[in-house]
């Protein structure tokens, strides 16, 4: 062999030839040449290779710390968010940014979800609790049908047609908003007198902490609070103003989830303004996009960060920001008592512990501003609803729905429900003739009473029904098992079963203001309605009204499939469809009902 002969054991070199090591057998190495190349004809050669570097136990150590020393660095830097400020539309890396989860408001599993839990807020109840069982109950002893309301609901998405397509990556994207875009959203904010309807950001700072340049990675940590008071502010306004040729180009749910991630760290540093005003920034963000359950816990963390701040109490206003701290109060009371209603949950904040005094500034109950598109001034609070409606929701759940409440003699309970229909009838006495909800709510009224109605103007009108309907409802059996217990006074029931259909010959003429991004904003009021009729429809297949409201179950239907079929041209929104098709079946077996009670 033409190489020096390999080791043998016992500690001398041996090494196979090459062809050996190629065909993995076994070499002889005999000289000059093994026998397996002897026999193949092949020169025996023997490559030789240098033995691997062996490091010794101690520069194994110092390499291991070495590399935990870089590892505890990057770590560091991560959490000082160290992140290039970049454009709305590059996609820098996100490593030290935390998963902002937030599910896709189009997805079809998702929104499904959404519209099963506003069902079991209807009347209908969540799968295995009595209230389900008893509406089962009654539709069969009623229609001779069994419904299966989670196994109809379950197979909506597959009649629907609409694909699952659902996207991990969606969910979690997140974006950084660049400073031109948060200077932007400032400047939207000012000029458009937002501040009134959302008095939730003092723009004054945020003016302060962008010229500080805090989104910008070379500068020292900034407190995380300010960063992320920025982000969802920027978000939000995006959001809002979507249409505007300035945003056209930006993804609010990318910013929000960019705020999102920093939550972790935000609920372990000291609480200030900048951190309620990020809290209660993504409550108003996720309410309106069918994240109500997620708004509603985060609310909670806003409302215990406003009692520690002092927000509840009026002489806060005497110090910094005190007056700002006060109307963030009253948008947060606001959306307690609304969710409190709704959820049938103890409120948040409890009004013994509060002073509720309203605003200097708020706008006064006489005024149209409460209905039709007007200019804004951040000077004047005007609230997304009517504070005043606020305390009644209030009075309505301590009175009417909290455990104290439902345990009152019945004569006790029958003079609440008297005072509070009272009240709520002054509230709408207070507002211009013209404003009244009666105005709109007859299928009659002509086009033009509804041209310069405002979206505020809407929900003021459906909220006032609803509470109506909360009022008198609470006169009933309502969470009994036995569907023989649906009885209410005589005067309830008629003011009860009128508000359901008034709610949806309401909801048949605002259908400009019906919308993916309005939808879940008014869907517990509708389907509550759809739920209600249906009962006095099965309950009463006889009664002289059953023909006029099948015929408006029957028109909501239509509205719906109507709004599903626009959808079309853009982006297909399911909650259109669910609505057309649970009514659908409602007004089937609300015929069926009439059948079995004429002997058919």
């Amino acid at each position: 062999m033409s190489d020096p002969s390999p080791t043998r054991r016992g500690g001398r070199l041996r090494r196979a030839c090459d062809l050996c090591q190629q065909k993995k057998i076994r070499c002889d190495n005999g000289k000059p040449e093994c026998e397996n190349c002897r026999l193949s004809g092949y020169h025996c050669t023997v490559t030789r290779r240098s033995p691997p570097i062996r490091s010794n136990t101690k520069e194994r150590l110092a390499e291991a710390k070495s590399r935990i020393r870089e590892l505890e660095e990057l770590i560091i830097a991560q959490k000082d968010l160290q992140i290039p400020c970049h454009g709305d539309g590059s996609a820098s890396s996100f490593g030290s940014l935390s998963s902002g989860y937030l599910e896709d408001p189009h997805d079809v599993g998702t929104t499904l979800a959404m519209f099963q839990m506003h069902i079991a807020l209807c009347g209908v109840g969540a799968a295995g609790s009595a209230e389900r069982y008893s509406f089962c109950s009654l539709i069969h002893q009623r229609t001779g049908c069994d419904f299966d309301v989670d196994r109809f609901l379950q197979g909506l998405p597959n009649a629907s047609g609409i694909p699952n397509s659902r996207d991990p990556g969606k969910t979690t994207s997140q974006k950084w908003p660049s400073q031109l875009l948060v200077q932007t959203c400032i400047h939207q904010f000012v000029k458009t007198g937002l501040y009134s309807v959302f008095p939730i950001a003092n723009v004054e700072v945020l003016q302060t902490l962008l010229n500080q340049h805090i989104l910008d990675h070379k500068t020292q940590r900034a407190h995380i609070a300010d960063l992320a008071c920025l982000i969802a502010f920027t978000a939000l306004v995006t959001e809002l103003h979507r249409l505007e040729p300035a945003f056209s180009d930006t993804d609010p749910d990318c910013y929000l989830r960019a705020a999102l991630s920093l939550l972790p760290r935000l609920l372990m540093e000291a609480a200030n303004l900048r951190t309620l005003e990020t809290f209660t920034i993504i409550v108003t963000y996720l309410l309106p996009i069918g994240h109500t359950r997620t708004a509603d816990s985060l609310l909670a963390v806003a409302v215990r960060i406003l009692y520690s701040l002092g927000g509840n109490r009026y002489s806060v206003i005497r110090e910094a920001e005190g007056g700002h701290l006060r109307a963030i109060f009253w948008h947060c009371y606001s959306l307690d008592k609304e969710l409190a209603i709704r959820f049938g949950r103890p409120p948040l904040i409890n009004d013994i512990d509060c002073d509720l005094r309203l605003p200097d500034n708020y706008i006064s109950s006489w005024s149209h501003d409460h209905f039709f598109h007007r200019p804004l001034s951040s000077r004047i609070l005007l609230y997304t609803s009517d504070l005043r409606l606020a305390l009644i929701k209030s009075k309505i759940y301590a009175l009417l729905y909290s455990d104290h409440g439902r345990a009152q003699p019945e004569a006790r309970r029958l003079q609440y429900i008297r005072e509070l229909d009272e009240e709520l009838n002054d509230l709408k006495s207070s507002f211009p003739a013209s404003c009244w909800p009666d105005v709109f709510a007859t299928g009659d009224a002509p086009d033009y009473t509804f041209h310069d109605l405002s979206l505020r103007g809407v929900n003021l009108h459906l909220e006032y029904y609803f509470c109506l309907g909360k009022i008198h409802g609470a006169s009933n059996a309502y969470s009994l098992t036995s569907p023989h217990s649906w009885s209410f006074l005589p005067s309830s029931a008629e003011l009860f079963y009128q508000e359901s259909r008034t709610m949806l010959l309401y909801i048949s003429r605002i259908r400009q203001f019906l919308n993916w991004h309005t939808y879940w904003i008014h869907a517990q009021f509708i389907l509550t309605a759809v739920v209600s009729l249906f009962r006095y429809l099965i309950t009463s297949p006889k009664a002289h009204t059953f023909i006029r409201d099948l015929e408006i179950l029957e028109n909501t239907a239509e509205t719906f499939s109507d709004l599903d079929r626009e959808s079309r041209a853009t982006r297909r929104f399911a909650p259109f469809f669910f609505t057309s098709c649970f009514t659908r079946k409602l007004i089937f077996l609300a015929k069926q009902s009439l059948r079995q009670a004429s002997g058919g």
